[in-house]
């Protein structure tokens, strides 16, 4: 397996201690025991994801529309592939048009599987490259788009419920996990590979798209990862301000 690491920094802001809120008015709430609860999840959700997409910053949801992460690293290594890829200010275009498919909410264990499709997500920004792909050396640094369409993820997570201080139960979002389960295409451009040596660059580009399918096994994780953590994100900031029983009634 390829080893992945993935750096988000994000703008924390300061968690209201002790003040439980309500949710908000686009966003509501399922009850915990309704036999129906997967769907009243996906329909909910679904509701929402046209507004919280653009931030709320009375829940610290930030603007997804795009998603802007200062810092992203990915660090591959196989025996195909040895490659360290970072980019400045990358952003993540297309969050707004993802449909949540499916919905599996074991209340007990508390554990969730969340999926979804994307029909278009295209990673943008400033790349630095250095190291193989597929054998073939690249460097360069540079604008950078990578675009996979036709996308279906899916999110885990453990949701284990902790009572605070003000005597309410709040949800803690841990062990999430991002799975790409299919990826219909994907497209790369890399600016400026080779210090600039257009027809190595071009040739390169080409040559990556060419191979998508090979190449998606290495970046396709990253970016799959990166998305996970966007997930997180809003769900922890949520529900960190939200008490159990008002984000799942009883």
């Amino acid at each position: 397996m390829p080893s992945v690491w993935v750096a988000v920094c994000v703008l924390v802001l300061a968690a209201h201690q002790g003040v439980a809120i309500k949710l908000p008015s686009y966003l509501t709430a399922c009850s915990r025991s309704d036999p129906k609860l997967n769907e009243c999840v996906i329909q909910k959700a679904s509701a929402a994801i046209p507004f919280i997409i653009n931030g709320d910053p009375k829940y610290r949801v930030p603007n997804m529309n795009p998603m802007v992460i200062p810092e992203l690293a990915l660090w591959q290594g196989t025996s195909a592939v040895g490659l360290k890829m970072a980019w400045k200010n990358a952003e993540i275009h297309g969050l707004k048009d993802a449909k949540m498919l499916e919905c599996d909410m074991d209340v007990p264990k508390k554990h969730t599987r969340l999926t979804f499709f994307t029909p278009s997500i295209s990673l943008t920004g400033t790349y630095t490259a250095s190291g193989r792909v597929l054998l073939l050396p690249v460097t360069g640094t540079g604008p950078s788009n990578i675009t996979v369409k036709n996308m279906r993820i899916s999110f885990d997570y453990d949701w284990p419920v902790k009572k605070r201080a003000n005597g309410k139960e709040y949800i803690d979002i841990l062990n999430h996990k991002m799975t790409l389960h299919e990826l219909g295409f994907m497209q790369v451009r890399f600016e400026n590979l080779f210090n600039g040596d257009r027809l190595l660059g071009e040739n390169m580009n080409n040559f990556i798209n060419e191979n998508w399918q090979e190449v998606s096994k290495e970046f396709g994780p990253g970016v799959t990862e990166a998305i996970g953590e966007v997930f997180r994100l809003v769900l922890k900031n949520i529900c960190d301000l939200v008490p159990y029983d008002t984000v799942f009634k009883p």
